[in-house]
């Protein structure tokens, strides 16, 4: 007697039929949702536990930014730097260009080579 056929494989890559039917978009995002619902209600009820809650799930509320006034002169601006997040002083260039520009200089620079 010969043996049995191995059974089909399910899922992807393995044969479709009426028992393995094909995959849709609906029924992937129904398998991704499965477990939302659980996190979800997880969340909310830590939430409660902390007395925050929030409509972002974040637990931060947002802070609208505020620059300080402070005593820097005109061509120093006071802005955050993007890639740390701290506010960092930066002088306008344009300002010693001008000065270099109205008032040029001669600067001697000799250099002897010996061959």
């Amino acid at each position: 007697m010969s043996a049995p056929p191995p059974p089909s494989k399910k899922g992807p890559g393995g044969h479709y039929s009426g028992a393995n039917p094909v995959p849709n978009i609906q029924k992937f995002i129904q398998s991704l949702d499965s477990e939302k619902k659980e996190r979800d209600s997880k969340i909310e009820a830590q939430s409660k536990a902390n007395g925050t809650t929030s409509q972002s799930g974040s637990g931060a509320e947002a802070k609208d930014h505020i620059n300080k006034a402070t005593g820097v002169p005109k061509s120093r601006k006071s802005v955050t730097d993007p890639v740390t997040g701290r506010q960092v002083e930066i002088e306008d260039v344009d300002t010693d260009f001008m000065n270099a520009v109205d008032n040029p200089t001669v600067s001697a620079f000799v250099t002897t080579y010996s061959i």
